[in-house]
C-alpha cells in the first residue's frame, strides 16, 4: 500500500543524498492527532502573530534539514511566554544561522505542566519487520536503557504486558508519594501507534524509525510532547506468506536422487543406501542419463521418466548442474531439496547460481528447499538422510537451517530419548523457510513439540506469524546460532540504537511464548523434556523442589534455577516437621533444596520415600522435581555400578506422583560406558530426561513452565 503522499510530500532528506525522509514534526502529530493520541495545542509559524490563541509558557522548535535532533542544536526553547516569543524566534534564527542551518520553520507549543516521562518508538528490524519500544524518556534514554520491546502489529493484551512489566513500569503505580498515572490511557496510545490499523500500519514498509520522546503520562492522561518519523521509501515489501500442504515432502510415495554414481560413491550414492535401508523396495528412482540402474536401485533419464512421477525429488550435484536439473524438474515435482553447496554462501559466482535456483522455480508449485542443507527426515513417511536412522516415531518435530546440526539433533537425540515426527534442514532457504514449515507444522496432528536451529532468515514475518500461531498450542524451543548484519543498520533515534539484535529476539519470545536457548544441548534436552511430560501440570501445583545430595550440589542447583528464572518454593513448616519425623534431613535441610542422602547404599525406595508427604494428602504440590546424583559416588562408595540408580529411578516412577521430573547425573563421565549404556536405555524407555548440568535442566524445566503460562485447553 502506497504511503499517505501528505506524509512524504512534506519531508525532506534526512541528511544530502540520502534517501530516507524525515517529516516534519507537526506533519507527524496531526497523523497522530488523526489516530486518537493526544498532542500539546500547537501553531507552525511563518511570524510570532501564528501563535494567538495559544497560552504560555510556550515551547518553540525548529524544524527542516540538519535538525534531526533539535535539543543538540539548540532548536528547542521552553517557558517562553506569548510576549517573548518575537524576541525568542530571532535569537533561535541566529544561533542556527551561526552553525549554517536555516530552518524552513517554527513550531509553538503551549508547554505541558509535565509527568512521568516515557519513549515510544518503532524501527523496522531486519528480520522482523516494525518493533515497537517502551521506555523511561527523556534526555537520558539510552544512558539508562530501561526499556522493552514487542515485535507488531500489537494487541491489547500486548500492550497491557508491555506497559506491565518494561523496566520502568513501577514508575507508573506511583512512587515517593506520587499517585498513580492513567496506564489505560497509554495502552491505549500504543495501540494506536503500533496496534492493528494503526499508525505504523498506516505508514506501511516504508516506515523506518518511529519515535515519541517524551510521552508524558499523568493520573489525567497520556501526551506525545515530541514526535519524529524517518521514512525509507525503498525498503523492501513484506514478503507474501506461503499456503503449502507439507505432507508429501515428509511422507513421498516416489522420490529421485540426482547425483548417485555408477562408478564411484558419492552423496547420491549414501542416499539411496539410506532410503533402501529404510525400506524402500520399490518407488525409489535414481537418475541418471545412461544407466538402467544404480546400486540396485532403477535409473531413469530424466525427472519426466520416474513412472507415476516423484513427489521428492533430492539433488546432489555440483551447483552448476542442480540448477540445470531444478529447472527440467520445475512444475513437475512438488518438492526438491538441494543438498549441494556452492551457492550464495560461498561467493558472489555461487550467489548469482542462487539466483539463478530459485528463478527456476519460481511461479510453478514446485516448492525448494535448501540449496546447502542435508535432507528430510520422518520415520513414519520413510523420509531419511542417514545410513542406520532411528525408526521409531515420536511426537517432535525440527525445522534446522544446519544440515550437520539437524544430523547431531537426529542421531543424538535418539540417545537422549528423543523420538521425532519430522526433521527437516532448509539450508540457504531461498524458497521454504522457517515460517512455512512451522506454520503448517502447527497444525500437523503427529506434532506435539517444535524445535527450530536458525542463522538468520529471510522472512521474518513469517517466522512470526508462525511463532504466533504456535503460541500456547505447541510448545517451541529456539536455537540461534550467529548473529545478523543488524549492528551495521544506520539509525538516526534513540529507539533505533535501542532495539538491538538480542532485544528484539527477547521481545519475539516475549510475545510467543518460544523458549530461547543458548546451545545443541539445551535445544534437545528441553525438547526431551517437553516430549516427556505432554500433559497439561496437575491442578494447584506450581513452584519447583529440587531434592537430592545437600552441600555445594544444592546451591549449586538453587543458582541455576535462579538463572533460569525458576521459583523454589520452600516447603511450609508442617511438611518439614513431618518429614523430619519420618527421619529425613538430619544435620541437612528439608526446606527446598530437600536433602537426602540418595547413593549406592541408599534404599532404592529413599527418594519415593521422602517425597510421599509432598504430594500426599495435605501436602504442597510442586510442578517439577529435581532430583540431582552424584554419579562419582557410585563408583566410591558401591560395588554395583549405577543399578542402584536405575533401582531408585523405577520406584519413583511407580509411585506415579503428578509432578515432572528431571534427573541431572552429575560426574556421568566417570560411568562404566556399559553402566551409562544401561542408565541412558532405562531413562529412554521410561521417558525420563537425564541431564549432565544443573542449567541445562533448569533450562528445560523453564521451557516446560514457561509454555504452561500460555498453554490453551
Amino acid at each position: 500500500m502506497p504511503i499517505d503522499r501528505r506524509i512524504a510530500g512534506e519531508g525532506f532528506p534526512l541528511t544530502p543524498g540520502d534517501a530516507r525522509i524525515a517529516v516534519p514534526e507537526h506533519v507527524v502529530k496531526q497523523l497522530l492527532t488523526e489516530h486518537g493520541v493526544a498532542v500539546p495545542r500547537g501553531r507552525v509559524l511563518t511570524g510570532p502573530a501564528d501563535a494567538r490563541g495559544l497560552d504560555g509558557p510556550l515551547v518553540l522548535k525548529a524544524w527542516g534539514p540538519g535538525l534531526l535532533h533539535k535539543s543538540d542544536v539548540g532548536a528547542v526553547r521552553l517557558g517562553i511566554s506569548t510576549a517573548g516569543l518575537p524576541g525568542a524566534l530571532d535569537d533561535m534564527a541566529v544561533h542556527l544561522a551561526r552553525q549554517g542551518i536555516e530552518p524552513r520553520g517554527y513550531l509553538a507549543e503551549e508547554q505541558h505542566p509535565g509527568g512521568t516521562e516515557l519513549i515510544i518508538g518503532v524501527v523496522r528490524d531486519q528480520t522482523f519487520g516494525p518493533v515497537v519500544l517502551l521506555g523511561l524518556g527523556g534526555i537520558a534514554t539510552e544512558l539508562l536503557d530501561l526499556t522493552a520491546l514487542r515485535p507488531c502489529p500489537l494487541t491489547r493484551a500486548d500492550a497491557e504486558d508491555l506497559v506491565a512489566t518494561f523496566p520502568g513500569a513501577p514508575l507508573l503505580t506511583g512512587a515517593r508519594g506520587k499517585p498513580p498515572v492513567d496506564r489505560a490511557a497509554l495502552v491505549d496510545l500504543l495501540v494506536a501507534i503500533a496496534g492493528a490499523g494503526g499508525l505504523v500500519e498506516r505508514i506501511g514498509p516504508d516506515l523506518a524509525e518511529f519515535e515519541c520522546n517524551p510521552v508524558v503520562v499523568t493520573p489525567e492522561g497520556a501526551t506525545a510532547l515530541d514526535a519524529r518519523l524517518i521514512l525509507d521509501p525503498g525498503a523492501a515489501p513484506v514478503e507474501q506468506a506461503h499456503d503449502t500442504d507439507f505432507t508429501a515432502l515428509f511422507a513421498p510415495r516416489r522420490i529421485a536422487v540426482a547425483g548417485a554414481s555408477t562408478g564411484k560413491s558419492g552423496f547420491g550414492n549414501r542416499f539411496l543406501a539410506a532410503y533402501r535401508q529404510a525400506g524402500w523396495t520399490d518407488g525409489l528412482y535414481a537418475l541418471h542419463p545412461a544407466a538402467a540402474e544404480v546400486d540396485g536401485v532403477p535409473a531413469v533419464a530424466t525427472i519426466a521418466d520416474v513412472p507415476g512421477g516423484a513427489d521428492y525429488l533430492l539433488v546432489a550435484l555440483p551447483a552448476a548442474r542442480a540448477v540445470e536439473v531444478v529447472a527440467q524438474a520445475a512444475g513437475k515435482v512438488p518438492f526438491v531439496q538441494v543438498i549441494s553447496g556452492g551457492f550464495g554462501e560461498m561467493n558472489a559466482a555461487g550467489a548469482a547460481l542462487e539466483t539463478d535456483l530459485a528463478a527456476a522455480v519460481a511461479g510453478t508449485k514446485t516448492r525448494l528447499l535448501g540449496p546447502n542443507c542435508l535432507g528430510v527426515f520422518s520415520p513414519a513417511g520413510r523420509q531419511t538422510f542417514t545410513p542406520n536412522a532411528p525408526t521409531r516415531p515420536g511426537r517432535v518435530s525440527v525445522v534446522s537451517q544446519s544440515g550437520g546440526l539437524s544430523g547431531d539433533i537426529v542421531t543424538v537425540g535418539d540417545r537422549r530419548g528423543l523420538r521425532f515426527a519430522k526433521v527437516a534442514s532448509i539450508g540457504n532457504a531461498i524458497d521454504v523457510t522457517h515460517g512455512d514449515l512451522l506454520s503448517w507444522l502447527v497444525d500437523d496432528p503427529e506434532t506435539d513439540v517444535l524445535g527450530v536451529y536458525l542463522e538468520g532468515t529471510r522472512d521474518g514475518a513469517g517466522l512470526l506469524r508462525a511463532l504466533r500461531r504456535a503460541d500456547g498450542r505447541k510448545p517451541v524451543v529456539l536455537l540461534r546460532g550467529g548473529s545478523s548484519a543488524q549492528g551495521a543498520r544506520a539509525v538516526s533515534s534513540h529507539t533505533g540504537s535501542l532495539a538491538g539484535e538480542e532485544k528484539v529476539w527477547r521481545a519475539v519470545a516475549d510475545a510467543t511464548g518460544v523458549s530461547l536457548v543458548s546451545t545443541l544441548e539445551d535445544l534437545l534436552g528441553s525438547l526431551a523434556y517437553l516430549q516427556g511430560h505432554p500433559e497439561p501440570p496437575a491442578p494447584g501445583s506450581s513452584g519447583v523442589l529440587v531434592i537430592g545430595l545437600g552441600g555445594g550440589a544444592s546451591v549449586l542447583a538453587t543458582d541455576a534455577c535462579d538463572r533460569a528464572g525458576l521459583e523454589l518454593t520452600p516447603l511450609r513448616p508442617g511438611l518439614r516437621a513431618r518429614l523430619r519425623e519420618l527421619g529425613h534431613g538430619a544435620g541437612t535441610s528439608v526446606a527446598n533444596p530437600l536433602e537426602v542422602p540418595v547413593g549406592p547404599v541408599s534404599p532404592a525406595g529413599l527418594l519415593g520415600d521422602a517425597l510421599e508427604p509432598v504430594f500426599g494428602e495435605d501436602g504442597q504440590p510442586y510442578r517439577d522435581v529435581l532430583v540431582h546424583v552424584n554419579v562419582a559416588a557410585y563408583y566410591n562408595y558401591g560395588k554395583a555400578g549405577l543399578r542402584p540408580l536405575i533401582d531408585a529411578m523405577r520406584d519413583l516412577l511407580e509411585r506415579g506422583y503428578p509432578a515432572r521430573t528431571a534427573v541431572v547425573t552429575r560426574n556421568s563421565e566417570v560411568a562404566a560406558p556399559e553402566d551409562a549404556a544401561l542408565l541412558a536405555r532405562f531413562a529412554a524407555e521410561r521417558g525420563v530426561p537425564l541431564f549432565r548440568s544443573f542449567d541445562e535442566a533448569a533450562t528445560a524445566i523453564a521451557a516446560a513452565q514457561r509454555f504452561d503460562a500460555r498453554r490453551v485447553s
